[in-house]
């Protein structure tokens, strides 16, 4: 049995994800987009060359990109169309730069202009980049002239066309209504009601005009063009400010100074991330990547049903995180504007307003560990990528995979990526990932006795370089703890009433804590000791 106290807390992965294959994350923005090299190295640590690969919630692909590219067939589930339509785009190696290139600048010659002409101001030297404000003065604008490049302009509101434009018949745009209850409802009490009232009237035509333009064209790359406009419309629209990300707190808040940017200009730029992540997977492969080594599959992965039993050779998944993100809603936008339905019912997340709870959640989840166990070979391996702030979420998530027959392999934590909200700026939430990995066993482990969480604790404390600890990660090493010795046979006492909160708390009165900026941390790092 696993030494969980000898586990690695590897707050490097953020560093090497944006060093290598970076390029990748950004042909899409999606949630919880693990790191390729990490995602990589558990191919190749347990999967063979030739091997089949299966994840059964795949998100944007970077499981699916990490098989392909390591010579295993990939299979992915998922039952939202816009994750199955971005890992379709990333995995297909129908690709040439130079034709896309070349359709790149028809789309600039045909259309640029007609859209530039909508950001036109009084002074002929200047374009908008960026309006700030609906109720500002004053507006930043960037000129078009190449003798004025990247200079700025203080601008007063009766020089911009502020007009009220009128959208032809003939252009279609979404005028679909947000379903009347959303979880993270953070705009409606703004008379945001239909998903056009997410945009300027002025952003709105432009995107029409872009999107009409594509869906009628014949170009060899219409998906990446797509691909690339759905990446631009949260940008496009009312959920972003000078200093807010769209959806960067995970719902649709509308800032009160939100901006209205050039929706031409952040299109191309989408286009230039989609070429520079096709090179950067072309350079991985070597120039080749082999054809017929993936399927993509748009439907619930709670049964399987297209799968035999004890076919697939690794499984390695990233399920919904309880109700952290809630990826119908999220991707609401993106479905409308790709005209994709979108059926939630099985969707595995907690969302009161679906009615579905913690109980929900885990008797859906279960389904899915039962059938990743029959489909497993026997003795193969499956991880699990995870994170929760509840650790009765966890406890019952690990007890239900032990029920199916699964054994403990291996767990890692590793340091999230990015500079997402809860990571600086909430101090009870969790820091890091954990990857646990399991094996399709018949072994059954006895019962082996009662362990309470402040021994546990005790034991972290004791077993790490006093000198050496952060309280960050003091919770995951807790949930690692409670991982290992449930694999052990062992009863946690009392652990449903146990919360990250309390779990914190209790570190920083055994250890004592120092202020640093915005978070309570002990006065160093966990002991980094891998496995």
């Amino acid at each position: 049995m696993i030494d969980i106290l000898k586990c690695a807390i590897d707050t490097s992965s953020a560093k090497q994800y944006n060093s290598e294959f970076n390029k990748v994350a950004k042909i899409h923005k999606y949630w919880s987009r693990k790191p390729f090299h990490l995602v990589e190295s558990c191919i190749k640590r347990y999967s063979d060359n030739g091997n089949t690969v299966l994840d059964p919630f795949c998100g944007s692909g970077s499981t699916g990109i990490g098989s392909i590219l390591n010579n295993r067939y990939f299979i992915g589930y998922d039952l939202n169309p816009a994750a199955i339509f971005i890992t379709d785009c990333t995995l297909n190696n129908g690709y040439n730069p130079i034709f896309f290139k070349n359709e790149i600048d028809k789309l600039k010659k045909d259309i640029k202009q007609q859209i530039m002409d909508l950001y036109k101001t009084d002074d002929s030297h200047f374009l908008l980049y960026s309006i700030i404000g609906k109720n500002e003065k004053n507006y930043n604008a960037v000129t078009c002239n190449s003798s004025y490049l990247n200079k700025q302009k203080s601008m007063i509101a009766d020089e911009i066309l502020r007009q009220e434009y009128t959208i032809p018949t003939e252009i279609n745009y979404p005028d679909k209504p947000f379903p009347k209850k959303f979880y993270k409802d953070r705009f409606s009490y703004k008379g945001v009601s239909y998903v056009s009232d997410m945009f300027t009237k002025r952003n709105l035509y432009a995107l029409a005009i872009l999107y009409n333009y594509i869906q009628n064209s014949d170009f060899r790359y219409k998906n990446l063009f797509t691909l690339a406009f759905s990446n631009t419309v949260l940008h496009a629209s009312k959920l972003k400010a000078e200093n807010v990300r769209p959806l960067s707190v995970n719902n649709y808040w509308i800032p009160d100074d939100y901006i209205e940017e050039n929706v031409i200009w952040r299109y191309l730029d989408r286009l230039d991330n989609i070429m520079k992540a096709k090179e950067q997977i072309y350079k991985k492969a070597n120039g080749h990547i082999p054809d017929n080594l993936y399927e993509l599959r748009n439907k619930s992965s709670l049964q399987l049903e297209d799968i035999n039993d004890n076919s697939i050779d690794y499984i390695i998944t990233d399920p919904p995180y309880g109700d952290a993100i809630q990826y119908s809603e999220l991707s609401y936008i993106w479905n409308c504007w790709l005209n994709m339905d979108y059926d939630n019912t099985d969707e595995v997340i907690i969302n009161p307003v679906q009615n579905k709870g913690i109980a929900e959640f885990q008797s859906k989840i279960k389904v899915f560990f039962e059938n990743a166990y029959r489909v497993l070979k026997d003795g193969s391996a499956f991880t699990l990528c995870f994170q929760n702030k509840e650790v009765k979420i966890w406890l019952e998530l690990i007890q239900n995979i032990k029920s199916c027959g699964f054994t403990l392999e291996d767990i890692k934590i590793y340091d999230t990526f990015g500079s997402p909200y809860n990571k600086h700026w909430a101090k009870f939430s969790p820091k890091a990932d954990l990857y646990v990995t399991f094996r399709k066993s018949n072994k059954t482990i006895e019962n082996s006795g009662t362990i309470y969480p402040e021994k546990i604790i005790d034991d972290i404390i004791s077993t790490c370089d006093h000198a050496k600890i952060d309280m960050n990660k003091g919770y995951d090493l807790f949930v690692a703890s409670v991982i290992a010795e449930v694999f052990n046979g062992k009863q946690i006492n009392d652990i449903n009433n146990w919360t990250l909160k309390k779990i914190v708390n209790l570190y920083e009165q055994k250890l004592g804590t120092v202020e640093t900026g915005h978070n309570q941390c002990f006065q160093s790092e966990l002991f980094p000791v891998s496995y």
